[in-house]
């Protein structure tokens, strides 16, 4: 639901801050107050095309945000995939409009795309006016609704859709085992040239590290060798070696010592440095002796590195990925070699396959047709109630190549007049009755949807009767979820649970919308004025008061 809107410089709108509550919310107000701009704000909130000629004479720009809460699972796995942060089940959407045509979309203050935010107000809001197309007219969408009614339609789809993912898959295999004789020996020949050249190879795992920490030394032996030899001499085959200078030290400061100075310390130093020094030549021997200055080792170690190069430029960024790859190829050698025996196993498995595809899409279709009987009738029933009195409406069936979702194709079917034919929904209804069978259809589902539904002037051409009834619907509507509509019929404002009039007020030279959320007695007027018209007449008052009163007796029966 939405639950707050901010608007700056949208039209005739400064400045308007507003809060939204649940149920069912009535918008009034004159003919060319501003109603429509509130929707329209809205609408832009969702991904609607924006128009900088919208901004208010004078400003460079506009703005308008506003606060949702939403607390569908999959709304949130939508928004984690667009990496938009979602706490608290709460959502800010940001909106602004430049003067030289281009708009900014923010949500939780990250920008997004406006086809993203497209996306994102599909899972809020659900428009329903004369001019725009609705969601209900989509054969998708319908198909949707019906599955909502469907006994095991859930259970039933996920399987439906595991096995059409085997076939489809079983399918890309023969397709790709089905190649022409050339192409077979071509990819044949490349296979087996690239698994010999990697088996020639024979590289392991850890290979390129042992190179890599081998190769320096190598390629340094000579230096390497000419530093030990160096070190040695000095220190100790030289005669005047460090070892040799650190004994005749150690000789002198041991007979200072015995001379009686407290010389002991220093003794002790002096022998371990002695000692360290020993084992320092020691370690240089060793590493003299470990050293060998061997070019045709050199040599091979430089030529495994190009050739693990080479391999990893050809067939994968490791050698665990280069070893992978082999025994992909492999694996489709042995396809490739044996490929008539594979084609007739996979033909095999295809048909047992798409047999048992065919079963689960002929139950689905069993339990749609059911489900659709009782969904038809709960919706005619409602459309009676709504005064379209001669309507007929049901769901036709017909068949389509099998998808993800079975292989019925349906439509939504609908006469206004007795006698007329019965044509698909988006061929037979108008604007209004469009609206009304919406309103039908969402009181007919079990399945509760989380969307806000914006109804902009559903009543419009109806009369009081109907318009009561009208309201009656809506109210019912909002028990599950958040509703919005737009009216000029005082029967229908009647059963507002909030009701906001948008009104003009004019500075100066200059033109305001306004909105306010009315109070009881102010909601009484506003159904008064829209009874009598400006002149509201003590007669019109009196009228207003029973129709609030009514409506809240209704309210308390259903």
């Amino acid at each position: 639901m939405i639950t707050s809107l901010s608007i700056k410089n949208y039209a005739l709108i400064e400045d308007l801050n507003i809060d939204f509550s649940d149920g069912f919310t009535v918008i009034s107000g004159e003919t060319g107050s501003g109603k429509s701009i509130l929707i329209r704000c809205i609408e832009l909130l969702t991904g609607a095309r924006a128009d900088s000629s919208a901004i208010r004479s004078g400003c460079s720009s506009c703005s308008i945000s506003g606060e949702f809460e939403c607390k569908d699972e999959n709304f949130k796995n939508f928004l984690a995939g667009l990496c938009v942060p979602f706490e608290e089940n709460s959502l800010l959407i940001r909106r602004t409009i430049e003067s030289n045509g281009k708009s900014k979309a923010f949500v939780n203050d990250l920008q997004v795309s406006i086809s993203a935010l497209s996306s994102i107000g599909e899972f809020l809001i659900d428009f329903h006016a004369q001019d725009k197309k609705r969601s209900l007219l989509d054969k998708d969408w319908q198909l949707e609704a019906l599955d909502g009614e469907t006994e095991e339609s859930y259970s039933l789809l996920e399987k439906l859709r595991k096995i059409y993912d085997e076939v489809r898959n079983i399918k890309s295999n023969i397709s790709h085992m089905n190649l022409s004789e050339e192409e077979r020996l071509k990819k044949i020949d490349l296979y087996s040239f690239q698994s010999k050249e990697i088996e020639e190879a024979a590289i392991q795992t850890g290979e390129e590290a042992k190179l890599e920490a081998e190769l320096p030394k190598l390629k340094n032996a000579e230096k390497i060798s000419q530093a030990a030899q160096e070190a040695a001499v000095l220190l100790y085959r030289d005669d005047n070696s460090v070892l040799s200078g650190l004994l005749k030290i150690k000789k002198i400061i041991g007979i200072i010592n015995s001379y009686g100075a407290c010389a002991q310390d220093a003794v002790s130093l002096i022998e371990q440095a002695y000692y360290q020094t020993e084992e320092v030549y020691r370690e240089t021997e060793k590493i003299l002796s470990d050293t060998d200055i061997e070019p045709e080792k050199l040599n091979y170690y430089i030529e495994r590195m190009e050739l693990i190069k080479k391999l990893k430029k050809k067939y994968g960024s490791t050698i665990e990925e280069i070893n992978e790859y082999k025994n992909k190829i492999d694996k489709e050698l042995v396809t490739l070699n044996n490929h008539k025996d594979g084609v007739v196993k996979l033909e095999k498995e295809l048909a047992e396959k798409e047999k048992e595809l065919n079963e689960v899409c002929k139950n689905i279709s069993q339990k749609r047709q059911k489900a659709a009987i009782t969904l038809a009738k709960k919706i005619q029933e409602q459309l009676f109630d709504l005064d379209i009195k001669t309507a007929v409406f049901n769901i036709e069936f017909h068949l389509k190549a099998i998808s993800a979702n079975g292989y019925d194709d349906i439509d939504f079917m609908f006469c206004a007049n007795k006698g007329e034919k019965v044509l698909p929904l988006r061929s037979a209804a108008s604007g209004g009755e469009l609206s009304r069978i919406l309103l039908a259809v969402e009181l007919s589902l079990k399945k509760e949807n989380n969307q806000t539904s914006v109804f902009d002037e559903i009543d419009a051409g109806t009369g009081g009767k109907t318009g009561e009834k009208i309201g009656k619907k809506l109210w019912q509507l909002a028990k599950s979820k958040q509703v919005f509509s737009i009216t000029h019929l005082a029967q229908a404002a009647a059963f507002a649970k909030t009701h906001i009039k948008i009104y003009k007020e004019t500075e100066g030279a200059r033109t305001f919308s306004k909105a306010k959320i009315l109070s009881q007695d102010e909601h009484i007027e506003e159904i008064a004025r829209m009874i009598s018209g400006e002149q509201i007449t003590k007669a019109a008052i009196e009228h207003a008061k029973d129709l609030v009163k009514n409506s809240l007796q209704t309210t308390l029966k259903t």
